[in-house]
């Protein structure tokens, strides 16, 4: 009886859709783990890249291309050290193959300190600071640290890339996010009203995914202004990308509602006078809006890729701005991947998004599902 009481007494647990949504998506370990991952790399690329970055976009330095240093807690002598260190770099000139090199100097030693004072800026655009999260702190105003080697001018390839990814990752979101509102809004028409506007719909969406990316979004780049400012072709390239996806989005949109229109909840509202743009977006594609989000999640990476595949041919952003992109473009010579081979440093960073956003996305595939097969 004691028992028994202790259980009637106990809390109930909810049975509602998003509380067995989030108790099934909990269980997937993977997706955990790509939206831990998302959230630190949306975290630290696009919030505070200020922060992460040991020095500023722009800021050069003497050693151009050079390797990266290696973070060492043992010196030359066998000595441990508790805080890690970078050798200085000397600059060598091999007259045979008439290229300059750089090899460390062991009498030159850099402590590496976390959270020291560098170059100005401002966090969110507003807070001015000075504070990165590594750094090397000496009189010597040639003391370095290139835990990722240096690009032709000499700027830190760590700090290029932090600053790079928040504007491939922004376009990834924006981008998707205006193919959700323009494939949504469509796809919702198409199939409510069906016969010549579903026609029509249709006819474009099949369009858009006949013609090949690559011309598209030739001709679509060729017709943006070189006389631009760099935030205006940013944000052009994002409705380009949103012009050219939204159809896929669309089509499956439409093939919802027409599943969806016949339901008993839209007749009744129907029958109670609701107007055509109140049963669409109030009663048909919240609906829809499971299907929706997987959609979604899964296509931001090809979002992310498309950005980065234009930025890398010359069609899309183009410096001062800088994308991962714009960073793989400066390693697409023969020269580069053979002597500079750290300039590739950026296609891990895309693998490992990319991958995060799969594991979610799956995982978000199966949660939203949560009276299918367990």
């Amino acid at each position: 009886m004691a028992e028994s009481s202790k259980q009637s007494q106990s809390k109930p647990v909810s049975q509602s859709y998003w509380s067995l949504v989030w108790w099934k998506f909990k269980k997937n370990k993977l997706a955990i783990a790509g939206g831990v991952i998302l959230f630190l790399m949306y975290f630290s690329f696009v919030a505070i890249p200020e922060v992460v970055a040991p020095y500023a976009l722009e800021r050069r330095s003497e050693y151009t291309e050079a390797r990266p240093q290696t973070l060492r807690f043992v010196d030359q002598e066998g000595n441990f050290r508790l805080r890690p260190f970078v050798y200085g770099l000397e600059r060598k000139i091999d007259l045979a193959a008439r290229r300059r090199s750089y090899v460390e100097d062991p009498s030159r030693v850099y402590d590496v300190y976390l959270f020291t004072k560098g170059d100005p800026y401002r966090l969110f655009g507003l807070i001015p600071m000075d504070i990165h999260l590594y750094g090397v702190k000496s009189d010597d105003p040639a003391a370095s640290v290139f835990i990722m080697g240096t690009d032709s001018l000499g700027r830190d390839y760590f700090s290029r890339i932090m600053y790079g990814g928040r504007l491939s990752l922004m376009i990834g979101l924006i981008g998707q996010f205006l193919t959700l509102v323009i494939g949504s809004i469509a796809g919702a028409i198409s199939g409510y009203y069906g016969g010549t506007v579903d026609l029509v719909v249709q006819r474009v969406t099949e369009f858009l995914a006949a013609f090949p990316d690559i011309p598209l979004f030739m001709a679509l780049a060729a017709a943006i202004p070189v006389f631009w400012s760099p935030i205006a072709v940013y944000f052009m390239l994002t409705i380009i990308l949103a012009f050219v996806r939204w159809g896929g989005l669309a089509r499956q949109v439409r093939g919802l509602i027409l599943s969806l229109r016949e339901r008993e909840y839209v007749l009744a509202a129907k029958s109670f006078g609701a107007g055509d743009s109140r049963l669409m977006f109030r009663h048909l594609l919240p609906g829809t809006m499971s299907h929706v989000i997987v959609i979604a999640t899964l296509a931001i990476p090809s979002m992310i890729l498309s950005e980065t595949a234009l930025s890398w041919l010359g069609l899309g952003l183009r410096p001062p701005l800088t994308s991962w992109g714009v960073l793989l473009q400066e390693a697409m010579t023969v020269y580069a991947i053979r002597f500079a081979p750290w300039l590739l440093w950026t296609v891990p960073f895309l693998l490992i998004v990319i991958l995060a956003y799969n594991m979610l996305g799956d995982g978000l595939r199966d949660a939203l599902d949560p009276y299918g097969a367990r």
